[in-house]
């Protein structure tokens, strides 16, 4: 007789729960770790709340470099450092920055965009077994920005040009169109169905 495998899960966020539902499904012994109940404030609980198939656009950008010291310097930046932890820091690093090149961030970009286009058709496979009305909308997700961050923008709109990411350009008009009440201080934007 054979033995069934047991798996440990360690997070009980929708990744974890989702991997344990699919591994159950092939017959697999799965047990959940987590420190608080599922759905709880622990793996999962902040995030955006969204499927992002999308999203494949890898930190290692090479325009990245340029704003890096501005986030450092701003206390509100989305970079924070305890400067004591620097020095030990620097490996990790020097091996990122040699990674920030345009062809590194494609190679990354494609494979995560291959991983993430099957996400949506993994989770309506769950979703069919569970009843989620009111739950899950696919409304699709919009970017809006300004001209001073349209660079950075642009680069972001090749990538996904180029991985074939479903989007569709906006100009300020049709931004206000889909959320009339947004101010008007966003120039263009990107709407992305798939989310």
């Amino acid at each position: 007789m054979e033995k069934k495998l047991k798996i440990g899960i360690i997070g009980a966020g929708i990744q974890g729960v989702c991997n344990a539902l699919f591994l159950q499904k092939k017959g697999y012994e799965v047990t959940l770790f987590d420190k608080d109940e599922p759905g709880n404030l622990s793996a999962s609980y902040g995030n955006a709340g969204h499927f992002s198939p999308y999203a494949s656009i890898p930190l290692n950008r090479p325009d990245i470099l340029i704003d890096v010291p501005a986030m450092l310097l701003s206390s509100s930046g989305p970079l924070a450092l305890k400067w004591n932890y620097v020095p030990k820091m620097i490996p990790w690093f020097l091996k990122f920055l040699k990674n920030c090149s345009t062809k590194n961030m494609m190679h990354t970009a494609k494979y995560m965009h291959q991983i993430l286009d099957l996400a949506l058709p993994a989770y309506d496979e769950l979703f069919d077994q569970i009843d989620l009305s009111g739950l899950v909308e696919n409304k699709g997700i919009m970017y809006i920005w300004n001209d001073k961050n349209l660079k950075s923008r642009q680069l972001e709109i090749n990538i996904r040009n180029e991985i074939g990411a479903e989007q569709q350009l906006l100009n300020q008009k049709e931004i206000h169109d889909l959320e009339p009440n947004i101010k008007k201080i966003y120039h263009a934007g990107v709407f992305l169905q798939k989310s």
